[in-house]
């Protein structure tokens, strides 16, 4: 049962067929510095233990004190055969586990599944497939007689029913269109009633939305989401009792689908990783990133330059929005965090550039998680083996557009090209090295509070045109001429001279983006 309700995805059984039927009645984490504990009919999780001499040496142990399955992780499918063929002849299950779940995630997911089939729930909830949320919603709601919502403990809404002839309002509307539950002033109050009573709990109609019945997702002790039936007056008499009985269910669902869901992340984001660290055409092909279409790279952070709490709590709702974005519009994509950063690569079907629809999923991105972005766009990438060279392209830009707010917060890499270029010689040339005479200039600005090279800049900036300058600089244009003949005469500036200044304008340029 244990293995039918959690899934492959997670566990599966290493050893004989017929180990499925042993019992569990406890649960012990593996400490290679204490006696392992006697217990009847145990499950050891091998914290620590791979496949190999050290789960050999274990499965015997394992047995003796009294426990019938063992869990551990293993990269080695050689070694785990061995260690499988070795628990058959001591008649106990192995089973292994997913390198991308934790320990602790998967204990939580091993106690509900036990709690949860002692529990009592209608025959229509026990006959939803593990993980499936929105046929979950719509079972309670089809049991409760009122519109329902699955959340977890970000607001986020995870899925919500769509049975026929039920009503909603507009904060459940919102609420769907955003994935996010929307800001309403009695928020604060409703999760507190909520989380704080241990069966569902009937929350009266405000201004701003109908009346709800709602109640905590519980692992154990711990909350991990909550479920919210719309009241309306069409709730069944024994609507309260229902949805307390589906939260028991809705539990395991939860962390299955937790858990799957992290499982596939973690698996995709190593290959588009692998996709832009190595360029791996076997990661690239998984993703669905044809290499005969040109690739682009997406850099994006958040505004303030880093993710924090009060800001931007969580990089992985951007990479869950940005991600259904693109997919909305068929775009195949892959994202993965990567130092603070979030890169997305993505092949675009259409001959067009894939700009304006990055701009908009990056806003559709920051409104989602309530905090602004910045993003820098790159590519294409006509192969995979320039990939690389594309991604510090997309870094650069986003650095660009850090330090321009005028560039706006999305930009590409076409958008900026020649800022690209002068920042790039910024980062590799001093200016002595460029211009003697831009040096000094700067230097004499710094000794005496001057501000000869920003006449210089914007002199050479409009061509030499002395009355724009002026206009810029609002002085006289006879102010200007003679600023220009002194600079002339201390540093000899030779404007008759091209390569000069040519140079001047150069180093002056490349000063200015450090």
């Amino acid at each position: 049962m244990l293995l039918d309700t959690i899934g492959a995805d997670a566990l599966r059984l290493a050893n004989d067929p017929a180990a499925r039927e042993l019992a569990v009645s406890q649960r012990t984490f593996y400490d290679p510095n204490d006696a392992l504990p006697v217990v009847r009919q145990g499950l050891l999780y091998g914290v620590g233990v791979r496949a190999g001499a050290p789960l050999l040496h274990l499965l015997p142990q394992a047995t003796t004190a009294g426990y019938t399955v063992v869990v551990a992780k293993s990269d080695d499918d050689q070694a785990l055969a061995a260690s499988a063929r070795m628990a058959d002849r001591l008649g106990i299950a192995l089973v292994a586990v997913g390198s991308g779940l934790e320990w602790l995630q998967l204990e939580h997911l091993v106690g509900t599944a036990l709690a949860a089939a002692s529990a009592e729930a209608s025959a229509q909830l026990s006959t939803v497939a593990m993980g499936d949320l929105f046929s979950l919603a719509n079972a309670i709601a089809a049991a409760t007689g009122g519109a329902t919502a699955i959340e977890d403990t970000d607001t986020r809404v995870l899925a919500y029913s769509t049975v026929h002839g039920q009503q909603i309002d507009d904060a459940r509307q919102q609420g769907i269109l955003g994935r996010l539950v929307p800001d309403l002033p009695d928020n604060p109050w409703h999760y507190r009633q909520v989380y704080s009573h241990p069966a569902a709990v009937r929350l009266p109609a405000s201004d701003t939305a109908q009346g709800r019945l709602a109640c905590a997702v519980r692992s154990g002790t711990r909350i991990i989401g909550s479920i919210w039936v719309v009241d309306c007056g069409t709730l069944t008499d024994d609507a309260d009792r229902i949805l307390t009985e589906a939260c028991e269910v809705a539990a395991l669902h939860l962390l299955r689908a937790r858990a799957s869901d992290d499982f596939a992340r973690q698996q995709r984001a190593d290959q588009v990783r692998a996709v832009l660290e190595t360029g791996s055409a076997g990661a690239a092909r998984l993703l669905g990133l044809t290499p005969d279409r040109p690739l682009w790279v997406v850099a994006i952070e958040p505004a303030t330059g880093e993710w924090d709490a009060q800001t931007v709590p969580d990089p992985g709702r951007v990479v869950d929005v940005f991600s259904l974005e693109l997919a909305a519009r068929s775009v195949q994509s892959g994202c993965v965090v990567i130092g603070g950063r979030i890169y997305a690569v993505l092949t675009w079907p259409s001959q067009q550039r894939p700009d304006d629809l990055v701009r908009h999923a990056v806003r559709a991105s920051g409104t989602a998680v309530r905090a602004a972005l910045r993003a820098g766009v790159a590519g294409p990438a006509h192969g995979l083996d320039s990939i690389r060279a594309v991604r510090e392209s997309a870094d650069r830009v986003v650095d660009l557009v850090a330090s321009r707010p005028a560039l706006g917060p999305v930009a590409t890499a076409d958008d900026v090209r020649e800022a690209l270029v002068l920042h790039s010689l910024a980062q590799r040339l001093d200016v002595s090295q460029v211009s003697d005479l831009a040096e000094r200039v700067l230097r004499d600005d710094a000794e005496r509070s001057a501000d000869t090279a920003r006449l210089l800049r914007v002199w050479l900036g409009s061509q030499g045109d002395v009355g724009h300058t002026a206009a810029t600089l609002m002085v006289h244009p006879n102010t200007v001429r003679y600023r220009l003949s002194r600079v002339q005469s201390r540093f000899g500036l030779r404007p008759d001279h091209p390569d000069q200044m040519l140079l001047l304008w150069l180093a002056l340029r490349l000063a200015d983006d450090r």
